[in-house]
């Protein structure tokens, strides 16, 4: 942490345990990307907490690689610069370090970085630099078995039910031709770090969401996630976790947390996803938005920056953007997200965003060909 604060981030690199090295690209990419996020920040001080020891870490990169009986130890820093978005300072306060003890006379070594890893809470730069990525974002809702249309009241719910739900067998398709084409899931800090700091991004990165929070993906998308080491982000509405509305089961808090402590992301998807956003003042906006936000972290301890907006995208292209949508993204921004994801009217195989406040995304549908899947990711 010495080393940190001071900004010596070559010199921290022979502390790094093996897991924790590989998920950058290299020490030089490293030091770069932390001088770049905290240069109009500037770390001060820091105060470390009480260690506890048998713990586990997990990569939230890559599920995939985890390290057993680690100390874990929390971490606070203090800045004397300027940290943006407001809300993002306190968001340093309750960080871990994760360290795996001295052993046979080797040294302890740290696979948790605490404030300078991967999954550190975003920071805005003071200047935004022009960077072009080509990233495609997956909108997944339930995986599972298809509907049954006599355990809906309409069709027009069975219809959407049906439209929102890609069976398990295609869903491990998807993710094996993945695999065979050496893609990278990443999470959208990660996406940041490229965007806003300069990170190099793996080859053929991608990005899998789940929206709404529903049962389904936990039971039968999550053992294939873990199969083939790909990292994910639920976007839970907090208002729903636990319930059971008609057929539909959502995932408890006990499950959220599990989510959270075992390498996928939670982030925000309001409180019921029930009311559209846009036009709304930051009182209007306050419960459904930064209360849930706030609820999300007490139960799973990491940062929530992230929204996936309820409702479609008002406008026809997620380029767009009206008075109505750049008076949310600088309420949101003002609460502490960077950043949110659209259902936009069209696929992303066509849609640019100049922001992360735009982010379009693939729906992924039932029965989708592996030529369209094929497509959809070249073109994404």
């Amino acid at each position: 942490m010495r080393e940190f604060v001071a900004g010596q981030y070559q010199a921290e690199w022979s502390m790094l345990a093996a897991a924790a090295r590989a998920q950058w690209p290299s020490a030089v990419a490293r030091s770069s990307m932390l001088r770049a996020k905290f240069a109009a920040a500037r770390p001060s001080s820091f105060q470390l907490g009480t260690p506890e020891p048998g713990r586990s870490w997990t990569s939230r990169e890559d599920p995939a690689r985890q390290v057993a009986a680690v100390w874990t130890v929390p971490v606070g820093v203090r800045f004397s610069g300027v940290v943006a978005p407001p809300g993002v300072a306190r968001l340093y306060q309750d960080l871990t370090l994760a360290v795996r003890a001295p052993s046979g006379g080797q040294p302890g070594q740290i696979v948790g970085e605490g404030p300078a890893s991967l999954d550190a809470p975003i920071i805005q730069p003071g200047v935004v630099p022009s960077r072009t990525v080509h990233v495609p974002i997956l909108m997944y809702h339930r995986v599972g078995p298809l509907p049954i249309a006599a355990q809906h009241r309409t069709q027009y719910g069975y219809q959407l039910a049906y439209e929102l739900t890609v069976p398990p067998g295609q869903f491990s398709s998807e993710m094996a031709a993945l695999v065979a084409a050496h893609a990278s899931a990443i999470s959208l800090a990660r996406l940041s770090d490229a965007l806003l700091y300069g990170l190099p991004l793996p080859p053929r990165a991608v990005v899998i969401t789940f929206d709404d929070g529903r049962l389904s993906p936990l039971t039968y998308a999550v053992p294939i996630l873990r199969r083939d080491g790909f990292t994910a982000t639920f976007f839970v509405p907090a208002g729903l976790v636990g319930r059971t509305v008609r057929v539909q089961h959502y995932v408890t808090w006990a499950e959220v947390s599990q989510l959270a402590n075992s390498g996928f992301w939670v982030e925000d998807h309001t409180l019921f996803d029930s009311i559209d956003l846009w036009g709304l003042s930051a009182p209007e906006l306050q419960p459904l938005v930064k209360t849930t936000a706030e609820t999300l972290m007490r139960h799973t301890g990491r940062a929530v920056q992230f929204i996936a907006y309820s409702g479609a995208y008002p406008l026809p292209s997620a380029a767009q953007a009206g008075p109505a949508e750049v008076a949310v993204f600088h309420t949101l921004a003002s609460m502490g997200y960077v950043g949110g994801v659209l259902d936009q009217q069209v696929q992303s195989s066509t849609e640019t965003t100049a922001g992360l406040w735009q982010l379009p995304r693939l729906r992924m549908f039932p029965g989708e060909s592996a030529a369209g899947f094929a497509y959809a990711l070249a073109h994404g």
